[in-house]
């Protein structure tokens, strides 16, 4: 008698014939033969319905073929509907092949002929424990491939199985990864269309010398997706047994992302450390402009220049690597540049990028291109508070060079470049021995000054002067003026919108501390860097002086003023020279706050003795804190007594 070692192998079967009787018996019989099994019995076929819907567990039916009203196959089909999976045994006193056929046909597990004269407990025992234990073990075969899917689907890497290099199954993320459908790929090529064209046969290569021995290294590849975008991915895996079939099981991470930030970090900290060597050791604008194009270069640019942007087309000032193609697109005329990444962005005034010079109607910027092996280019001007100082450009050999990591990359390296030569020719400015000083004229209304001289407020005085202009906050600036004679220009600067306080320092001659908003010359050209000496108020405009490093700093300085004031104009032009060994004033090297800070304190008498004011009084009329206005007036001191003395 065979015996159980578990409760989980015990099996509860339903016999249901018409003949009780013989039923009964059976069942008996059964269940002594094998102690597993316990049988129930029903009399007819809705008797095993309910019975089936009453009992917490049915693991195999056994059922007569012939009983009244109905089939045992006709039952079969009633079950299936809720069942249907259930062990089915038939038992049948007919023995032709036609109803073993029919019995196949409707999905039967198992059928039994009826031998009248012959004991078959052993046979229905060995029938029911036999599809029971095969039912079970589908059931586990099927949980065990649900969870395998269920893990399959859930990575976070692309899993796919391949034979012969086609793919016979793949998970959601291969779908993902590839920009396809999972389902798509059934018996595509992996090769041909998912791996990108470059690295085909070096991939096809090291996956073919994967054994099932031993783990294989991380092969590295390039995903190209259904869209034309690349993904950077690691791959690896191992030979199976697929289906009876030899298999390549992979998994393919997409690293694009680490890899991108990856790259971004050492490119900042080697960008980093570059221009702020570069801005200590350069002593010019273009040694400053060498010292970048340089790290680009050894940053794998195998060209890289700085074109001025001024000329049609943009002549190069400095530049790394293939001399030859700058100088071939340098000597272009310009109906053969358009479409090309540097006249495009100084025609433009914005970046432009060309991913691949190949899929471009042909033009002859684009030949000499491709003559030098160059696929993708890339323009973006330099530009700092508005004044132009040219425009960068860069080659390359790799088609899809410029994602969005190296466009941001290429742009935050675009603003160092116009503040490093911004930094630089404000310094030169101040230290050179030889200087050029203009008279600008600018009879906007939109500047609060011009306007009230327009509307005659200045009238009685004999002289107004703006002996410094500080930007704070946003739009908002504080002058500090400077009236000689009579004048009601108390009531009037009160009275204008732009104007949001009015301070009286002195009253011989009058001084004012004037905090106002809205565009003002002087703070504009103190953005850009340029040295405002004065500023005086005539009848109808201003003029402002201002100190240059050469004339031709003259005209750009004009055009950025004219992009803020409609009416602008120079009316004097003089060169100055510094006695030998002299420099100009380190001031304007201080930072906003530490001028208007010093400033402050000279013009209401901070430095006279006995004081005309306290720092408390001084750091009230700014709207700071007593101990912020001494921090910022101490160390504006000490900027301009070591600029003097050193």
């Amino acid at each position: 008698m065979t015996q159980t070692d578990s409760a989980d192998a015990d099996i509860h079967a339903l016999l249901i014939d018409d003949n009780e009787q013989w039923a009964s018996l059976v069942g008996s019989r059964i269940e002594d033969e094998n102690d597993a099994i316990s049988v129930a019995v029903a009399t007819d076929a809705n008797e095993a319905i309910v019975h089936l819907e009453d009992s917490d567990r049915v693991d195999c039916l056994v059922v007569d073929y012939m009983m009244p009203g109905i089939t045992g196959l006709e039952l079969l089909d009633r079950i299936r509907e809720e069942h249907p999976d259930l062990p089915f045994i038939l038992v049948t006193s007919e023995g032709s092949e036609d109803v073993a056929a029919r019995a196949i046909e409707a999905g039967v597990s198992d059928y039994v002929v009826k031998e009248p004269m012959a004991d078959q407990t052993v046979l229905l025992a060995e029938k029911i424990s036999g599809v029971v234990t095969e039912h079970r073990l589908r059931q586990r075969l099927e949980a065990s491939e649900r969870r395998y899917r269920t893990v399959v689907e859930q990575s976070r890497d692309a899993i796919c199985i391949l034979r012969e290099g086609r793919v016979q199954f793949c998970n959601r993320r291969f779908g993902e990864l590839t920009g396809r459908d999972a389902g798509a790929w059934t018996d595509e090529e992996f090769f041909e269309e998912a791996v990108h064209p470059d690295e085909r046969e070096q991939v096809r290569s090291a996956l073919s010398n994967w054994n099932g021995d031993a783990q294989p290294a991380i092969q590295e590849l390039r995903i190209r997706r259904a869209d034309g975008t690349v993904r950077e991915c690691t791959v690896t895996g191992r030979r199976i047994s697929y289906e009876g079939q030899r298999g390549l099981l992979i998994s393919i991470r997409d690293v694009s992302e680490r890899q991108r930030r990856e790259r971004e970090l050492r490119w900042e900290r080697d960008l980093t450390r570059t221009v702020l060597q570069a801005l200590v050791e350069s002593r010019t604008r273009d040694g400053f402009e060498r010292a970048v194009v340089d790290e680009l270069y050894a940053y794998g640019y195998p060209v890289a220049w700085i074109a001025d942007g001024e000329s049609t087309p943009p002549s190069p000032r400095t530049i790394a690597g293939d001399r030859a193609f700058v100088d071939a697109l340098s000597h272009a005329d310009r109906d053969e540049l358009k479409g090309e990444p540097v006249a495009w962005a100084a025609r433009s005034g914005g970046p432009q990028f060309v991913q691949d010079v190949t899929s471009l109607l042909d033009a002859p910027w684009q030949d000499a291109a491709m003559t030098h092996g160059y696929r993708a280019g890339g323009a973006l001007p330099l530009e700092h508070n508005g004044v132009p100082y040219g425009l960068l450009a860069v080659y390359h050999e790799t088609p899809e060079r410029f994602d969005d990591t190296e466009r941001r990359l290429l742009g935050d390296l675009a603003d160092v470049i116009a503040f490093g030569s911004h930094t630089l020719e404000t310094t030169n400015t101040l230290a050179a021995e030889q200087t050029v000083t203009a008279r600008i004229r600018v009879s906007d209304d939109a500047y609060y000054l011009a306007a009230l001289a327009s509307e005659g407020a200045f009238q009685d005085s004999e002289q107004v002067r703006v002996q410094g202009t500080v930007p704070d906050d946003g739009d908002r600036f504080v002058q500090f003026l400077v009236i000689d004679g009579p004048s009601a220009i108390l009531d009037a600067l009160t009275e204008h919108p732009a104007v949001e306080s009015v301070e009286e320092i002195d009253d011989d001659p009058l001084r004012l501390q004037v905090t106002a908003t809205g565009p003002s010359p002087e703070a504009h050209l103190r953005r850009q860097g340029v040295i405002v000496e004065s500023t005086t108020v005539e009848d109808d405009a201003v003029i402002v002086e201002v100190q240059l490093q050469s004339h031709d700093a003259v005209s750009s300085t004009v055009v950025a003023l004219e992009r803020d004031f409609d009416a602008v104009s120079v009316q004097a032009v003089t060169e100055h020279d510094w006695p030998a060994g002299d420099t100009a004033s380190g001031f304007d090297a201080l930072t906003d706050k530490q001028s208007q800070a010093l400033r402050a304190a000279y013009h209401y008498g901070y430095f006279e003795q006995p004081r005309g004011s306290t720092a408390s009084e001084i750091a009230e009329s700014l709207g700071i804190a007593h101990s912020t206005f001494l921090q910022h007036l101490h160390r504006a001191q000490q900027q301009v007594f070591d600029d003097h003395f050193e």
